[in-house]
């Protein structure tokens, strides 16, 4: 029984650090379009080669802008109801901030 409690403890202690560590992970981005709706900020960011959404607490931003993005998690099909629109793919994150 003390094996296994110990087991489970160290699986609980593995899942927490990688679940932190992925949605720690900072992303450096130049806004390629943004929007606000809702209390929330919109941003099309391009990050090297890649271009994606990205929805964070209202903040003010325009294009061109370069900001720092703090991952929380990403959603597929999401829909915005007040935007009336469909992202394929979006991050989630805790904060959009102006680098």
């Amino acid at each position: 029984m003390a094996k296994l409690a110990k087991l489970l403890a160290a699986a609980a202690l593995m899942v927490g650090m990688s679940s932190a560590w992925a949605q720690g992970r900072v992303h450096d981005a130049v806004v390629v379009d943004t929007m606000d709706s809702g209390g929330y900020t919109y941003v099309q960011v391009k990050e090297g080669d890649t271009t994606y959404w990205a929805a964070g607490p209202q903040v003010t931003v325009t294009k061109g802008d370069k900001v720092q993005l703090a991952e929380q998690m990403w959603m597929s099909n999401f829909t915005s109801k007040t935007l009336n629109r469909t992202f394929d793919k979006i991050m989630f994150v805790g904060e959009i901030a102006k680098k």
